[in-house]
This record gives structure tokens, sequence and C-alpha cells, in this order.
């Protein structure tokens, strides 16, 4: 539920439970007073009939006590009935068309009382008996009854006013709340996405927010907090490239006796032909495509070497995985002859995936290193690849010794070696690129050997 609409929401159930409010107390109000006012009335008229007809009371004359009570009657509106008892205590004169009620004279009884007011709950509705003795001292007593009908109107118009004015109010303070609620949450929503870039990463953008309130304070605290971020990645990245940096020139310095040796056979090759030539100057064909594929076998081996030394920066761009496993076995081939390694590859068709080739290429040359490595009297180094639950999973297996139990929760420290002349950026920087691939690296040994799965998304060649 969106804030704005909370914000309504909540603006309409006060608007209601106001109305409601109001209403109680205003129908209160309104009630008790008409019920005062129709108490003084009814007391008003039955004062001024008692003063009316106490004299034909004492005579008897019913004539003159009914006349004057049908004139009562025909002008005041709101009188429901009138009756009168003699001075011996029976009803004398009524108005009551159909017969009088059995009980009437117990509806309000005034007992030692000289006025009485008693409200009757009748099949016609509530009426308020107003009852007042005619002579003090004596029998005779005149009752009005007078019906609260008006009132009832006058509270149902109340309440349909109320009504009125409560949906008048709501409708009104609805659409001021949604807008006002919009006008509020406006800035809000915009804080809201400008976090959300930033819990993609999207650091060192800023958000304008003009407002002197919580929420321009709030969006200061955010554009600072981006800014730091970003200078706090860039900080990360560089050091991070020179990292990278320390353990690529780590791996040319390990892959440097082969790239020596290589280099001295077809050197050694020229050099023969030369010195054959300074004792006889005449070369033949075949001597002159020996230089140029010795030539070429040094071109190929220096361009295969540069390849993996130049590129620094992180940059996607389709790789095929198989293809980097094939370029790191070519550049280890003189560290896997000179210590007696039997290779096994199984590559399996692998679609392209989006990577950064040099860095990836990194990655797999530190495993088959240290591969090489944990096996310095030979063994067999296995090297896989294939399509695994969407990714691209390239397994490099070793037969040496394992890792100690003790240490295979540090491998992935930086700076965490066990050998003498090593760096201890190795794994690391593999974990932290296979991380910037949004991959996975996992590792089981035991005595008889290692095996490394790396695992990097495979992405739909477009």
């Amino acid at each position: 539920m969106k804030l704005w609409f909370k914000i309504v929401l909540l603006n309409v159930l006060i608007v209601i439970s106001l109305g409601m409010l109001i209403g109680i107390a205003v129908r209160g109000a309104v009630s008790d007073a008409m019920r005062a006012e129709l108490s003084r009335e009814g007391e008003s008229i039955a004062k001024n009939l008692s003063n009316r007809i106490a004299d034909y009371i004492l005579i008897d004359d019913v004539y003159k006590v009914e006349e004057a009570i049908e004139d009562v009657v025909k002008t005041e509106k709101d009188i429901e009935y009138i009756f009168v008892t003699n001075k011996d205590g029976y009803l004398f004169a009524h108005t009551f068309k159909n017969g009088h009620p059995s009980d009437i004279l117990n509806w309000n009884p005034l007992m030692n009382k000289q006025i009485s007011m008693q409200l009757l709950d009748t099949e016609v509705g509530f009426i308020r008996d107003v009852g007042i003795r005619i002579f003090e001292g004596m029998r005779p007593e005149l009752h009005i009854g007078i019906k609260e009908e008006r009132i009832a109107q006058t509270l149902g118009r109340i309440r349909n006013l109320v009504i009125l004015l409560t949906a008048v109010v709501m409708f009104i303070g609805s659409v001021l709340s949604c807008f006002m609620s919009r006008l509020i949450t406006k800035p809000l929503n915009r804080l809201v996405e400008f976090t959300h870039d930033l819990s993609k990463g999207d650091f060192g953008k800023s958000i304008e927010i003009r407002s002197k309130d919580e929420v321009g304070e709030l969006s200061t605290t955010f554009n600072i907090l981006s800014q730091e971020l970003d200078a706090y990645r860039k900080k990360m990245e560089e050091s991070y490239k020179q990292m990278l940096r320390t353990e690529k020139l780590t791996a040319l310095g390990r892959l440097s006796a082969g790239l020596a040796h290589e280099i001295r056979n077809p050197l050694t090759s020229i050099k023969v032909l030369f010195q054959t030539f300074r004792d006889n100057p005449s070369l033949t064909k075949e001597d002159m495509e020996v230089v140029l594929s010795a030539a070429e076998q040094m071109d190929d081996l220096l361009t295969r070497f540069l390849r993996f030394a130049r590129s620094d920066e992180f940059s996607l761009s389709d790789v095929y995985i198989n293809s980097i496993i094939k370029h790191i076995i070519k550049l280890t081939e003189f560290q896997i002859k000179e210590r007696s390694i039997d290779l096994s590859i199984k590559l399996s068709k692998i679609p392209p995936i989006k990577a950064d080739r040099a860095m990836l290429q990194q990655a797999i040359l530190n495993l088959v290193l240290n591969a090489i490595e944990a096996m310095p009297d030979g063994g067999t180094l296995s090297i896989s690849s294939k399509i695994e639950n969407g990714n691209a999973a390239i397994n490099i297996a070793d037969t040496g010794k394992g890792i100690p139990e003790g240490i295979r929760d540090k491998i992935f420290d930086p700076f965490f070696t066990t050998k003498a002349d090593g760096t201890g950026l190795g794994l690391s920087i593999v974990y932290n690129i296979v991380n910037l691939h949004n991959g996975d690296i996992n590792f089981e040994s035991n005595g008889e050997g290692t095996v490394f799965t790396l695992k990097v998304p495979i992405k739909t060649h477009e």
C-alpha cells in the first residue's frame, strides 16, 4: 500500500470519526434542549389550562371543561391527550375518542407533589406526561400528554445534515489529502528510487530535493553517502587493479622460465645456421625456411605471452572458455613437461559467455599453475569444461598432496600463503574475478589431490 494512499485513508477515517462524534454531541445537546423546552411548554400549557378550568371543576361543569380542553388541543399540535380528574379523584373529562385506558390514573401519579413529569413509552412513541394539581391540597388533577415526535423529526434532520456535511467534508478532505500527500510523498518517492540506485552500486549520483525539512536533510545525507561510496569504490578498484598487476607480474615470473626455454630452441637453430653462413656464405632455401619457421615460432610465443600481460581494464566481450583453456595449456606447456605431468583434457562444447577475457584467463592460469606446483614429482593434471545449471563449469584437478584441512578456510584470504616466495594474492584474485563475473568457485581436497571448480553464468549470445 502506497504511503499517499495511507495518508488519504487516515484523513478519511479522521473525518468520519469527527463527524460521528460531532453528530452524537449535537444530537445529545439538541435533544436535551428540545426536551427541556418541551417540558417548559407543557408546564406552561398545563398551568394556563388549570387556571381556566379550576372554577368549572368545583361546580362539576363538564361541558365548560371539555370546551376549554378542545380549545387547547386545537391550538397546540404536540398534544396527544388531556384528561382531568374531579375532586373525588375520578376521571372527569378526557380527549380519548375510543375510550380511555383502564390504568390511565397510574401513568403519572402526583402523590404529594404539585407538578410531575413522566416520559411514557407508548404505542405511538414517546410521550411526556405533564401532571399538575389544580388545587393545592385537593385531589383534582390535570394531565397533558405531549408528543416527542417533533424532537424525533428534528433529530432526524440533524442526523441527515451531519451525514451530508460529513460526506462533503470527506470528499473535499480526500481530494486535498490526495493532493497534499502526493506533494509530500513525491520527494520521498524520488529518495526511494535514489536508494534503489545506490543498492545497485550506482554511486556518485546526487538527488536534488530543496525542501528544508527532514526529507531535505535525509537527501543531503544520502548525497554525501553516495559520494563517499563512489570515492571508496574507486579507491578499492585502484587497489584491486594494483593487486591484479602484482599477481600478474608474479604469474609472468612463473611463466618466464618456460618462455625462455621455448625461445632458446628456435634461437639455437638460427644461431647454428648463421654460424654456418659465416663459414659458408651461401644459404639454401631449406635453411631460409628453418630461419623463418624459428622466427614465427618465437613471434607466436611472444604474442601469447604479451596477450596475457597487457590488459588491466575490466571489459566485457564474447569469450570462449575452451579457447582460453587451450591458450593457457600452451603457456604452461614447458612447466607441464618439465615436471613430467600427464595432461588430461575433456572439453565440452560451450557457447560464448559475456566476460573479461584477460581476467578470466588470469583466474584459470592461476589455478593451473597452482595445480602444476602441487605436483613437483609428477602426476596428472586434469582440465575439463561443461555446462552445468546454466553455468560454464571448469574443473582443474591435480594429484598432489592436497590442501591441509587447517588452512582450507583461509586459502581465499588476501596475503595468505604457504609458499616462501608467494604473494598470497593468487587465489584471492581468482575469488574476486569470479565474483566480479557473478560466478562461483569451490574446491574439494584430500590426500590424493585437489579439484577446483570455477563456474561463470552463460549469457545468451545475441
